[in-house]
């Protein structure tokens, strides 16, 4: 019997920076589990993304880092591949838009549809900036969204609303590069007839009823105002090139191009096989179901565009499912590359382990609203539910059994009550399985954690230091029992943390591994071979984080040491007036200094230098070459904390303790190293202009 198909494709992520968790929580955690998942329920999977290449934010990284585009394209394309792998999401194809093979899709694409009268050509005002002499592409103008007010939005698109938006509608618009309003002028280009498929898209979209209501209602509403022809060229120097001739100085906009990098995907990988024709069963089958896993801001690209796409060229399938999330959220804001909000997965796996992250990021997907990463909570679920409930359970069971050499074998008989926990199981999983087949993964977490709960009751009840002394047979029912819901937790956990799983998985002393395996074939495995008990899951420790009272102070004063030519005696206001002796005066000017926010160290033991007291430090870093203050935005005694703890006022910082301290920065973000722990330094906001590429030791003076 042939076996089901499904296409699961998630957003082209820009290749203009590192991948953050906002990335992941929206479009490739969920996926991917639900890859897995259903790959485990004997159904077949295709998984595809890759690299969005000629994005305008490429090009803006590319100017700001005085680079190609070319440059900045592969350099985050390892970068992107890197940090799916570290968090093992694992693509069958990951793709590059500036691929050859994809300019050839997209050519096929494009006469396609210019055949079909479905593309046409017509001018459009265009903003150009007279500073430059060249017309500027939608990204590079910002400004206030003519429909929520949002005072940074895109000439492409609002962040906020989700609207997709002309650079002319943007209210006081700016160009980037120069800050200056542009003129806006006639420049002519292709156009996508989208009012021309507006029936058609209007039959599709109400056979969705089973669409999350935040995707169905956005949608409907974008329809519901009317469709209009959209550009799909723009005068640009990056991107791919109109397969005609006399449009040299114009190429391809993204937003068409990169929609046709899903079948470009499937088909090199399809290659890569030695199955040429492989994709087309994925796309060209009617009974092939497609889930498309992005973040809100591309609901519009993939439930209106890209269908209208599809239905212009004729032959492949439309969208099944849209499964969009919400945003994640960092201190409020959410999660962003390009301005440096939140931390990247690099940055995260640098104090805690993968395993922990994809549970944590799970439990947390803003499937249906917006959620909030925080570390504090983070390491509560952590410890809690995966180490506490679920861990210490597999750990009690196994060491149990292999403390006292035991091997637990399926019984003749069961009572009443093991006969129902069996039950119970089956109903558990069947729930777990609608769940994730319905895309709510987040909801899968929920019931696993259920069955976590009975598991821990169903051992505790079972008291199998007493059965040992007592009733040999009913002891062996109840370990196999035991092992039984273990076996289950531990399967069902699989595509939400497969390394972790696998580990455990072993315990078991089962040979076949998950890896590859069918629900139906693993879960009916009753022959246990239990290896030496030892605790799955380590618990996230903060170690010692409430050494540092560090609050923001603004410099009220700066004066010249009278005993010291080399030092300035500064005084702060913080939650209540500070002085110290710095070193500064040898890289800043008083004027530089006064009035400016920084960031302190108080609880210091005190010091006299050179007659002088001296009651806090200064933070500052060094790239070697300069020295910058680590400065913040905020009222003067705001507390930064460490990963979330505030300082707890318990402990005085000697001068040797604090040698002993390094700080290192990251991107944007900034990391306190204590012993072997990596503490994020958070506070509303914190600026550090020395940004070295890769995280660098620089003591804090």
């Amino acid at each position: 019997m042939e076996r089901e198909k499904i296409l699961v494709n998630s957003a082209l992520p820009y290749a203009n920076g590192p991948t953050h968790l906002g990335h992941i929580a929206g479009a490739y955690l969920g996926a991917d589990i639900f890859v897995r998942f259903n790959r485990m329920m004997g159904k077949e999977v295709l998984f595809i993304s890759g690299s969005d290449e000629y994005g305008t934010p490429i090009t803006i990284t590319a100017e700001k880092d005085h680079v190609s585009p070319q440059e900045i394209a592969d350099k985050y394309h390892l970068s992107q591949i890197n940090s799916f792998n570290s968090l093992d999401i694992k693509f069958d194809k990951f793709m590059r838009t500036s691929d050859p093979e994809h300019a050839k899709d997209v050519d096929e694409f494009f006469i396609n549809l210019l055949e079909k009268g479905y593309l046409v050509k017509m001018y459009m005002i265009s903003p150009f900036c007279r500073e430059l002499n060249k017309f500027m592409p939608d990204r590079y103008i910002e400004g206030q969204c003519p429909y929520c007010g949002y005072g940074d939005a895109r000439g492409d698109q609002c962040d906020n609303c989700g609207r997709i938006l002309d650079p002319i509608e943007l209210i006081n618009p700016v160009c980037k590069l120069t800050g200056n309003a542009p003129i806006f002028t006639a420049t002519d280009h292709f156009f996508l007839k989208l009012d021309s498929l507006q029936g058609e898209l209007s039959e599709f979209i109400d056979s969705k009823s089973y669409w999350k209501p935040n995707v169905l209602k956005f949608t409907q509403n974008f329809i519901g105002e009317g469709l209009h022809p959209r550009a799909i060229t723009r005068d640009l120097d990056w991107g791919v090139k109109i397969p005609l001739k006399g449009y040299e100085n114009k190429k391809i906009y993204v937003w068409f191009e990169a929609l046709i990098g899903y079948i470009t995907g499937a088909r090199i990988y399809s290659e890569e096989i030695g199955k040429p024709d492989y994709w087309k069963e994925f796309w060209m089958d009617k009974n092939v179901r497609s889930y498309y896993f992005i973040g809100k801001d591309n609901i519009p690209h993939h439930t209106i565009i890209w269908p209208a796409m599809l239905l212009a060229h004729g032959g492949y399938n439309l969208p099944y499912n849209v499964p969009a999330n919400e945003y994640l959220r960092f201190d409020g804001e959410k999660f962003s590359k390009s301005r440096g909000v939140g931390f990247t997965v690099d940055e995260v796996l640098k104090f805690v382990d993968k395993n922990s992250l994809r549970y944590y990021m799970a439990s947390i997907l803003p499937e249906t609203g917006d959620s909030d990463f925080s570390m504090k909570e983070f390491q509560l679920k952590v410890n809690s539910e995966l180490v506490d409930k679920y861990g210490n359970y597999i750990y009690r069971v196994e060491s149990f059994i292999e403390k006292n050499g035991l091997l637990p074998h399926k019984p003749e008989t069961m009572d009443y009550e093991d006969l129902e926990i069996m039950n119970i199981l089956h109903n558990k999983f069947a729930e777990y399985s609608k769940e994730i087949g319905d895309v709510h993964i987040k909801r899968g977490i929920s019931v696993w954690l259920e069955l976590v709960m009975v598991a821990n009751n169903y051992f505790t009840e079972s008291a199998p230091w007493k059965l040992i002394k007592e009733d040999l047979e009913k002891l062996n029912e109840k370990l196999y029992v035991s092992l039984k819901i273990g076996q289950y937790l531990t399967v069902m956990l699989y595509p939400y943390v497969p390394s972790a799983a696998e580990n455990i998985w072993e315990s078991f002393g089962i040979p076949e591994k998950l890896a590859g395996a069918r629900f139906d074939d693993v879960l009916n495995t009753n022959e246990f071979h239990v290896k030496k008990g030892e605790i799955p899951f380590k618990k996230i420790d903060l170690n010692n984080p409430n050494i540092f009272d560090i609050q923001l102070a603004t410099i009220v004063s700066v004066e010249d040491h009278p005993n010291a030519d080399s030092l300035y005696v500064i005084k702060l206001h913080g939650d209540t007036n500070y002085q110290t002796v710095s070193d500064l005066k040898n890289s800043f000017a008083k004027s530089d200094l006064l009035g400016k926010q920084v960031l302190i160290i108080t609880n210091l033991e005190k010091a006299t230098i050179r007659g002088i007291d001296s009651e806090c430090l200064i933070m500052s870093v060094s790239d070697g070459n300069s020295r910058e203050l680590i400065s913040g935005s905020g009222s003067d005694g705001d507390p930064a904390m460490l990963g979330d703890y505030l300082y707890n006022g318990d402990h005085v910082l000697s001068f040797k303790e604090l040698q002993r301290v390094e700080l290192q920065i990251s991107g944007h973000h900034m990391f306190v190293r204590l012993g072997e722990k990596l503490l994020p330094l958070m506070l509303n906001k914190i600026y550090i202009n020395v940004m070295p590429e890769n995280m660098e030791r620089v003591l804090i003076k």
